[in-house]
């Protein structure tokens, strides 16, 4: 019968080499207990893992919370000229910010997005006030002519000839302008230009005597009181134009003049029917 000599290496659990410390499974040394400075480090994580938990969890519910809901929409830097333009009513029910739904997912930029493709609205800014409302600064363009087309229908125009609305009668208080076809709320009506600087440049004094300012190929007509057509032609900025009419209607009497034409403003220039004078 043999019998293996201690320690020849052939043994089912042969002893550790001089030296080295048996692992166990769990990694630490065999006997060995937690120095105190890991007991803290693995408390310290586990203090922070916590705190973002509660803080995620507590800002969520704040967020969520009746104290950040939205609670109003408030409207500033509106006006609205002659009775003309979108009213706030109108204008909160187009922006469609939902009451009391949370301050933090309201979309200000789909808000700014719905009001600015209005065609009243010219620029439009977007805010959260806290704690519980929306702020729209809104600047709406202003309608300077009525257009009316050959069938009588009217459009409101800016100063830029943007249609802003289709209406069925004429907005009393600003000039009327003819034009061939109107178009549709929101876009910019082209050869225009000469019509809209007459209409800027048209004075109170002078537009209860205007009737409608036409377009024609050698330049821009006002149609007067009476029957009476005044040529302006093509000017700078109808200023001139406009002071030159005025000096005529101040010095004739309107019932005998047929065509008035200033277009050379420094020489206007009378056709008068002495028939009509009576």
């Amino acid at each position: 019968m043999n019998v293996a000599p201690p320690g020849d290496g052939n043994s089912a659990a042969a002893a550790s080499p001089p030296g080295n410390v048996a692992i166990g499974e769990s990694g630490l040394a065999a006997g060995r207990p937690e120095t105190p400075r890991a007991n803290r480090r693995r408390l310290r994580w586990a203090w922070t893992v916590l705190a973002i938990v509660v803080i995620g969890v507590g800002g969520f519910a704040v967020s969520h919370s009746e104290f950040l809901d939205v609670d109003d929409v408030q409207i500033t830097g509106l006006s609205t000229e002659g009775g003309t333009g979108l009213s706030k009513p109108e204008l909160i029910e187009a922006a469609a910010v939902m009451i009391g739904s949370p301050m933090l997912t309201v979309d200000i930029d789909g808000i700014a997005e719905r009001l600015i493709a209005l065609p009243w609205v010219a620029e439009v800014t977007v805010s959260r006030r806290w704690p519980s409302s929306v702020e729209l600064w809104i600047r709406q363009r202003v309608a300077v002519a009525n257009a009316v087309d050959r069938s009588a229908s009217v459009a409101l125009l800016d100063a830029e000839g943007t249609v802003l609305e289709h209406r069925g009668e004429q907005v009393v208080g600003i000039p009327v302008i003819r034009v061939d076809q109107l178009g549709r709320p929101g876009t910019r009506m082209t050869g225009l230009a000469p019509l809209l600087l007459a209409v800027e440049a048209l004075t109170p004094e002078l537009f209860p005597w205007v009737v409608a300012l036409v377009p024609t190929a050698d330049g821009v007509i006002a149609e007067l009181v009476g029957g009476v057509e005044a040529f302006l032609g093509f000017g700078q900025d109808y200023h001139d134009e406009f002071r030159s009419l005025e000096a005529v209607l101040r010095r004739v009497e309107l019932a005998c003049i047929v065509e008035v034409d200033v277009s050379l403003h420094s020489s206007p220039v009378v056709r008068r029917d002495d028939l009509r004078c009576g």
